[in-house]
């Protein structure tokens, strides 16, 4: 006979066991009824299923032109001492619905020293579009970011990804 302990035990022993079997046959139904569900059994709404999949990977599209970036010395104004400014031209488009708003924190201009830039809020993007832009599925964005950088270095990248605001530790 087992006492009291040891019948505690088990039955957390067999708890165990079946909350991983009801997630491993839940882990493996799921996608299946997934790709029953959006297919209907058919191979056109297969393909579908992949571009889903794409979109959620790529939720925004940033586009430059060839000759969307310009360093000016002044716009609207001069820049500080040592810098320039740095005027690029974008279209900015969501393949899904977001949940974040697009700040001006979204965009990085990165030189070629590895320092990186974040927009002016007065770039005409943000003055067009406000600084916490909500994006709809499937619109087109465009204007132009103000970055003002080193007057001795030259962009390399332009970065985009959301922006969270991080917590400090107390």
């Amino acid at each position: 006979m087992l006492d009291a302990s040891d019948r505690k035990k088990l039955l957390n022993r067999r708890m165990r066991m079946l909350n991983r079997v009801v997630l491993g046959g839940a882990a493996l139904f799921l996608p299946i009824y997934i790709g029953i569900t959006l297919t209907g059994e058919s191979a056109d709404k297969l393909e579908n299923i992949t571009n889903i999949f794409a979109n959620i990977n790529n939720q925004v599209s940033l586009t430059v032109p060839a000759d969307g970036v310009r360093y000016m010395h002044f716009f609207h104004g001069p820049p500080e001492e040592g810098h320039k400014f740095v005027v690029i031209d974008i279209a900015l488009q969501a393949h899904l619905l977001l949940a974040w708003p697009v700040v001006p924190r979204c965009f990085q201009l990165v030189d070629d020293a590895g320092v990186r830039y974040y927009p002016l809020s007065r770039s005409p993007f943000f003055i067009a579009h406000g600084v916490e832009l909500a994006m709809e599925q499937k619109r087109v964005y465009e204007g132009q970011l103000l970055f003002e950088m080193s007057a001795e270095r030259k962009h390399v990248n332009l970065l985009f990804d959301r922006y969270q605001e991080s917590e400090e530790a107390p």
